[in-house]
C-alpha cells in the first residue's frame, strides 16, 4: 500500500497552499494561530472568498456547484 501523494496530488495540495497564501484574509489567519473565535462576519467573508474560488461545497457534485475533487483532494483541502 503506497499512502504517499501522486504528483498529481502534491501539485493540488500546492495549489490550495497557495490560494490560502493569497486569499485567507490577515486577520481571520491571525485569530485562528492564536486561537481566537471567528466571528458570524467572518465566516461569512471567507465562505465567500472560497464561493468566488468554486470550493465552497467540496463534497456536492459537480452539477450542484460541487468541485468534483475525490477523495483525497478533499482529504487534502
Amino acid at each position: 500500500m503506497n499512502l504517499n501523494y501522486t504528483p498529481e496530488e502534491e501539485a493540488f495540495r500546492e495549489q490550495v497552499r497557495s490560494f490560502l497564501r493569497a486569499k485567507l484574509p490577515g486577520d481571520i489567519s491571525q485569530k485562528l494561530k492564536h486561537h481566537k473565535p471567528l466571528s458570524k462576519e467572518d465566516h461569512v467573508r471567507w465562505q465567500k472568498i472560497l464561493h468566488q474560488q468554486g470550493w465552497m461545497a467540496p463534497g456536492w457534485q459537480v452539477e450542484y456547484g460541487g468541485t468534483g475533487w475525490n477523495a483525497v483532494q478533499k482529504h487534502i483541502f
